[in-house]
């Protein structure tokens, strides 16, 4: 639900609501975008036939997201794909807390299409190696970190080739191909 992701967003930046709403008065909400009226968003409170008081308009979702820090796709998780989304785009802030290093180890496992058993918990290990590489790329390189996000990246490939390599050894010779 929108209102959950809204929620979820201002409580990732530290905000309250009234902070939120002072924020999205800077990004063009009017003065009426009140702590109260966030509040209305995020909960929805119900009126006497159970239906959300508050929606949240398309004019709104816009400066919420620019006070987020994100976009209206990014505010619209999973639903980014009814309105043309595949995905919901990088948060601007998000990505520019990511060092170079971990943008391209993202970029490049992402082409590594569809991640299954321990495929995932080694991704995000190199993309924490990446960070730390990032992280203390400005002050001595770090060929420990280096080292360990090479042997992770490399176990990390050749499994997914494994698990893509066409099964060639059939045990029973033609007997899977009928003629």
């Amino acid at each position: 639900m929108i209102a959950d992701e809204i929620r979820a967003t201002r409580k990732r930046a530290g905000l309250t609501r009234g902070e939120f709403a002072a924020a999205a008065w800077e990004k063009g909400a009017p003065e009426s975008f009140s702590a109260a009226v966030v509040g209305y968003i995020e909960t929805g409170r119900p009126d006497r036939e159970g239906r959300r008081r508050r929606e949240v308009t398309v004019d709104e979702l816009r400066f919420i997201a620019a006070a987020a820090g994100t976009t209206p796709l990014g505010l619209l998780g999973e639903h980014a794909a009814l309105l043309g989304g595949d995905e919901p785009p990088e948060c601007p802030r998000c990505a520019a807390e990511t060092g170079a290093l971990e943008r391209q180890v993202r970029a490049d496992i992402a082409e590594l299409g569809d991640l299954a058993g321990t495929e995932p918990a080694l991704a995000e290990l190199a993309f924490a190696l990446a960070a730390g590489i990032d992280r203390g790329a400005d002050e001595n390189p770090i060929p420990p970190l280096a080292k360990e996000l090479r042997a992770t990246l490399k176990t990390l490939t050749d499994a997914v080739d494994v698990r893509t390599a066409p099964d060639d050894d059939d045990e029973f010779g033609d007997l899977g191909d009928p003629e």
